[in-house]
C-alpha cells in the first residue's frame, strides 16, 4: 500500500514538471527570449526592427504571457499578437 501511494506521488510530480517546467530559448532577433512549457509560454520580446527605406532602427521591447492555446502558435504569430495589443 505505501508503496504505491508513492508510486502514485512521484507519477503526479513527473507529470505536473512536464506540464509547467519552462525551457528557455533565445531568438537572434535582438535578443527575444522565449520560456515555453506545455500549457503556457511567456516572451520578453526584444526585436530590432530596421527600415530599409529611411535607414532608421526601432525596438519593440515588452512582455507577454500566452495561454493555451496560444502558447501553441509560432514566433511571428505571437508578435503580430504582442504588437497589437501593446498599440
Amino acid at each position: 500500500m505505501k508503496k504505491k501511494v508513492l508510486i502514485i506521488i512521484s507519477a503526479i510530480i513527473l507529470v505536473l514538471a512536464i506540464l509547467f517546467i519552462p525551457i528557455p530559448k533565445t531568438y537572434k532577433d535582438g535578443g527575444t527570449k522565449e520560456y515555453s512549457a506545455l500549457t503556457y509560454k511567456v516572451v520578453k520580446w526584444n526585436v530590432l526592427e530596421i527600415d530599409e527605406e529611411t535607414e532608421t532602427s526601432s525596438r519593440f521591447k515588452c512582455t507577454k504571457v500566452y495561454g493555451m492555446p496560444d502558447c501553441w502558435k509560432d514566433y511571428d504569430e505571437l508578435l503580430e499578437m504582442a504588437k497589437e495589443s501593446s498599440n
